[in-house]
């Protein structure tokens, strides 16, 4: 038999004969057998520790034409400002603020759904909650009432989760969507929940600077009774120490868990926060009071000094350049003094923080669904007494509306799920727009007094530059109509 020579198959080839019986050999580890796999794990492990233990990874802009460029924020860019309806109340023979304001949207690129109003004569007597007293309010009065409980039943019938409410001659300068990006940085921090708050000592995480406070009894509203105090100090921290704690207690948060993916499924979102911890983002007014206390701040020990409740917090954002200057910070050209904020803060300085210290004007307010059903059963089924702007401003401090007996009012809530959580922005991100010989339809507090044609708070206002906007007009066209040095220029 022939010999078969494993040259025959070339396997020999002048080399090693163990090449086809090859001896035992130690084998290679798996990073060196896959260095490709070892290196993408390896910068995966590198990432990963990156992301637990770095600081801020999203940063508030000084630009206040710039976006802040976080994911959670994105919501605000679209038609609707980040809530699920935004809902404008209108008299129907009103066509002239439906035009306007149809017209202000479309060049916002903001979605609108109008809601009839009704007149105060239209309301049955039957149909008033108590006091007797309220139906010989103003015509005006109690028809703006019914309007915004008209709103809020559609907002709970719908079971939408937030809704924006305006009034028909809301303004709102250019930069809309880039200062609700801010608020609701703020409203995160300030609603308190979902470990975008500490729960520890506030004096311990932050460094709160303690400013005078200029708000005294005599500048300040007159809607509340004597249960709130005028705080001495403002405890104030920046709006970037508040948003750089929020994304580090959200980042660790996230690494911990099933519980947290749960959580996060069952739990409505909003970019403002979650709907479960707030009830109004009161963001257009004609005026704010400072955060009050019902009572003062108390410690366990009486030698420890006095700790600061997240309830009196203001965060502050220097340098904003949609904020006027100081001597152009007033809600009424007849008001007498200026409002605090311009001599409590240096220039151009924009606060958030809750609505506990009185508060005039519904110009535009947001619920959410929490927040609508308190409302509906506080002003439509146990009663109101008085124009609802400041109802509202009341309840929001801890006060129930005088119903005429001679029971005292109880002041704040002290049970926690009983909170009212109000929080707002000054100045306001929408203000009352007095077109010519423009008139209001309610009339009382906040509004129907001012004949001049502007729009107070509001640096480039939409409608002061509608006709510019119109025209095809850019940025560097638009007019600030309360510039730093003068008075209005707009013409």
């Amino acid at each position: 038999m022939r010999r078969i020579s494993i040259d025959n198959f070339g396997l020999n080839n002048g080399k090693r004969d163990d090449v086809f019986f090859p001896a035992k050999k130690r084998r290679k580890g798996w990073c060196a057998a896959s260095p490709k796999l070892f290196t993408t794990l390896l910068c995966f492990i590198v990432w990963y520790c990156w992301s637990q233990t770095s600081g801020s990874k999203y940063e508030i802009p000084e630009d206040n034409f710039a976006y802040v460029d976080d994911p959670s924020l994105v919501d605000i860019l679209n038609s609707t400002l980040g809530f699920e309806k935004i809902l404008v109340l209108n008299l129907p023979f009103r066509t002239d603020r439906r035009d306007a304001m149809t017209l202000s949207a479309a060049t916002s690129n903001i979605h609108l759904d109008f809601l009839d109003g009704v007149t105060g004569d239209s309301i049955k007597p039957s149909a008033y909650p108590p006091p007797q007293e309220n139906q010989k309010l103003q015509a005006g009065i109690r028809g703006s009432w019914r309007t915004h409980m008209n709103a809020l039943q559609t907002i709970i019938s719908q079971n939408l989760t937030t809704a924006l409410i305006m009034e028909d001659d809301v303004d709102w300068d250019i930069r809309i969507r880039q200062n609700l990006q801010r608020f609701a940085i703020a409203s995160r921090f300030l609603s308190g929940g979902d470990g975008e708050t500490p729960s520890l000592d506030l004096d311990q995480k932050f460094a709160i600077q303690h400013r005078p406070n200029t708000e005294t009894a005599e500048n300040s509203f007159k809607i509340l009774t004597e249960h709130t105090m005028v705080e001495k100090t403002l405890p104030s921290l920046p709006l970037t120490s508040a948003y750089a704690f929020s994304q580090s207690s959200s980042s660790s948060s996230s690494s911990s868990s099933t519980q947290q993916q749960h959580r996060s499924k069952s739990t409505p979102h909003s970019p403002y926060g979650n709907p479960a911890n707030w009830d109004i983002l009161w963001i257009g007014h004609c005026g704010a009071g400072f955060p009050r206390s019902s009572s003062p701040s108390s410690s366990s020990s009486s030698n420890d000094p006095p700790s600061t409740p997240l309830s009196n917090i203001i965060l502050t954002q220097p340098n904003d350049s949609t904020v006027p200057t100081t001597h152009h910070l007033k809600a009424h050209p007849f008001q007498g003094t200026l409002d605090p904020l311009a001599s409590a803060y240096p220039p151009h300085t924009r606060i958030f923080h809750r609505a506990t210290g009185g508060q005039l004007c519904t110009v535009a307010y947001a619920v959410s669904q929490r927040g609508a059903r308190r409302l509906l059963h506080q002003f439509a089924t146990k009663g109101w007494n008085g124009i609802f702007d400041a109802e509202l401003g009341r309840w929001c401090a801890g006060e129930d509306p005088d119903m005429g007996d001679q029971k005292k009012r109880e002041g704040k809530m002290k049970n926690k799920e009983r909170e009212r959580v109000c929080l707002t922005s000054q100045p306001p991100i929408f203000a009352h727009h007095h077109p010519q010989q423009g008139e209001s339809d309610i009339g009382g507090l906040g509004g129907g007094y001012a004949k001049k044609y502007e729009t107070k708070y509001l640096r480039l206002s939409v409608r002061m530059n509608l006709e510019r906007i119109v025209e095809g007009g850019g940025r560097e066209e638009f007019v600030d109509q309360w510039p730093d040095e003068g008075g209005q220029v707009v013409g």
